[in-house]
């Protein structure tokens, strides 16, 4: 054999080599992509299973890199508005503000922390000086929590000053606490409050519900509607409206010293054994919106979820991105239009802070309006057009 005889040998030996070990290397695997609680298998790229389609996370990244996309989300988010006819630049926006905020050390980096205040500052502001003349404006607050104001009511969901933390003392005591850095001033917080008439709170969980907040409230006498027995055994929130859980009892809820009334159907929802409220609330021009908190627990729950678009015209039914039988809750609602909720929950480990990518691949196929937002955005909602309600159905 002539040395270059030899010397192609040796090449073909080590492309087929190389090519052996790329194979080996992508061998296929089938991996399912979960959304409980529990991990399933994964391959070592990514943290979860959760986080099979996702791109990986980081433990830290540069702070100029994360300053100027922060500072270019918000350019874009601005100048893009939450629309049914989704901005392609705003999904852009989105998916990288997902990429900063699974750095594992996001919550404690104080770019990450002064871009949410700012935010909701921002929203805050925006509230007080928007009038509502016709329709519904709808402000996306920090996770589940939303603002609804019509031409006469203004109410609120599930709204915290930002994450919550807890740790345990050496005695075994949990202490709670919020994230230092990443909560709204009490003065803003204040502030919306005084613009809202009522609060509904879903569920117990400190993402959901706030001693904080709710105290304002009450020191204001303004109602905050919560599920059966939430604080029960502290006198400071003995003036919490408990209506009974029931998906036929419709309650009037009396607000702004009793010159207009709410009509509320608090569903019977859980998120596991803990009780979570689904509220559906229809104002004075008629106008009916349903927020679903953490619903995700009994699978006879099911049974009043399919059949509350048979009973009530819902406009906007605001759910989690990543609820269990998405697709199913929202053929059971029927709504006009869908805004989903609580994605990167910054209290939660890294893989569990639900990506608004996740949310985008939950709703594919999903053939309702829907909008995808964060921190601070608003959407006017309208009467129904031809535009909205459900879409060709699905099988």
């Amino acid at each position: 054999m002539t040395i270059k005889k030899l010397a192609y040998v040796l090449m073909f030996l080590s492309i087929t080599s190389i090519f052996a070990v790329a194979i080996e290397h992508t061998d296929p695997q089938t991996y399912v992509v979960t959304s409980a609680e529990h991990d399933g298998p994964h391959p070592p790229f990514v943290s979860s299973s959760r986080r099979l389609l996702a791109p990986p996370e980081l433990p830290d990244a540069p702070d100029e890199w994360i300053d100027h996309s922060l500072q270019w989300v918000d350019y874009i988010l601005v100048n893009y508005p939450p629309e049914v006819q989704e901005f392609p630049e705003r999904r852009l926006a989105l998916y990288r503000l997902d990429e900063i905020l699974h750095i594992q050390s996001a919550p404690e980096k104080p770019l990450v922390q002064a871009f949410y205040k700012m935010r909701m500052e921002r929203a805050i502001q925006d509230i007080e000086r928007t009038k509502v003349t016709h329709g519904m404006r709808i402000w996306k607050l920090y996770n589940d929590g939303f603002v609804v104001r019509t031409p006469s009511v203004t109410f609120a969901y599930d709204i915290v000053p930002g994450p919550p933390t807890f740790s345990r003392g050496p005695n075994g005591a949990v202490a709670f606490g919020r994230v230092p850095g990443f909560s709204i001033s009490q003065e803003w917080l204040h502030r919306l409050v005084g613009q809202c008439d009522a609060l509904f709170i879903s569920h117990q969980h400190r993402d959901h519900a706030s001693k904080q907040v709710v105290a304002m409230f009450l020191a204001e006498h303004k109602p905050v509607i919560a599920p059966e027995g939430l604080w029960s055994g502290d006198p400071k929130f003995s003036k919490l409206t408990y209506p009974e859980r029931s998906a036929e009892l419709v309650h009037e809820i009396r607000i702004k010293s009793g010159s207009e009334v709410l009509k509320v159907v608090s569903h019977p929802g859980h998120q596991g054994k803990v009780l979570n409220n689904v509220n559906l609330v229809t104002t004075p021009e008629g106008f009916t919106v349903i927020e679903t908190g953490d619903q995700s627990g009994q699978p006879g729950d099911f049974a009043w979820l399919s059949q509350i678009g048979h009973y009530h015209h819902v406009d906007v039914l605001m759910v989690d991105g990543w609820a269990p039988g998405l697709h199913r809750i929202v053929r059971g609602v029927n709504p006009e239009i869908v805004i989903t909720g609580h994605e990167d929950e910054m209290a939660h480990v890294v893989s569990h802070r639900e990506e608004y990518g996740q949310t985008y691949e939950r709703m594919f196929g999903l053939h309702y309006p829907y909008l995808v937002m964060t921190w601070g955005e608003s959407y006017l909602y309208k009467m129904p057009t031809a535009t909205m309600g459900v879409l060709p159905d699905e099988n």
